[in-house]
Formats: structure tokens, sequence, C-alpha cells
């Protein structure tokens, strides 16, 4: 039976997909974030998502969510850089990819960090 469900599971998908899945993923992403100032008063915090795919041909990573709780800032973030969808759902860059070895960063104001970690994201097929 575990053969069988293996077998769908292959069969379902197309071998296209299951390569793109298998060459990059949510662990080709890094969060980091350190306080870097304060701004009357509040601490100000700098968010850095890294790509850190080293394939050659490169990994593009889009549609990149982040758990980011009631994420609310004392000034305000583009929402083109981070948008909050939804209790703890927050979408980088409109959802625009985030090329191989890329570095999106934004600051927020808050007084005490967001726990902001990846928890979605889209392999883009590259051409090879």
């Amino acid at each position: 039976m575990k053969g069988d469900s293996s077998r769908l599971f292959a069969t379902a998908i197309p071998a296209a997909m299951l390569l793109v899945q298998a060459d990059c993923s949510i662990w080709n992403l890094e969060v980091q974030q350190k306080q870097t100032g304060w701004l009357r008063g509040i601490p100000v915090y700098q968010v850095s998502v890294i790509n850190t795919c080293l394939r050659p041909n490169g990994c593009m990573l889009g549609n990149i969510h982040l758990t980011c709780g009631d994420f609310n800032t004392s000034f305000p973030v583009i929402p083109a850089i981070l948008r909050r969808l939804s209790f703890n759902d927050c979408l980088l860059w409109d959802g625009a990819p985030l090329p191989m070895a890329t570095a999106a960063y934004f600051d927020y104001g808050h007084s005490e960090p967001y726990p902001m970690r990846i928890s979605s994201v889209t392999c883009i097929p590259q051409d090879t």
C-alpha cells in the first residue's frame, strides 16, 4: 500500500513540477532581524529576507509569505515591500520573485520584535 500511494503522488504531479520542487524550497530563504536604532523612543528593527540558493542555474523564489502576528508598525512600511494580508500572514515584495543571492530589506518600529519566519514560498521555474 505504501508503494501505491507513492506512485500515485509521482504520477499526479508532472515531472517538471517535481524537478522544480526538488531544486528550491522554503529552506533556501533565511530571515534575519536585528534592532538598528530608536525612533521617538521606539525600537527600530531591520528585517532581511535572503535567498541563499547556490544552484548553478539559480533559484527564483516568489510569493514569499512571512509569519508576522498582528504586524503593526509605528512608521509606515511601503506596502509593495511588505503587506499584511491577515493575522500572521505578510507578503513580501507583492509576491514578486527574489532572485538567487539577493536580499529584501525593510524596517519597522515596535516595542518588541515580531517573530518573523517564512511560512510559504513558490519556486519559479528557470530557463536552463
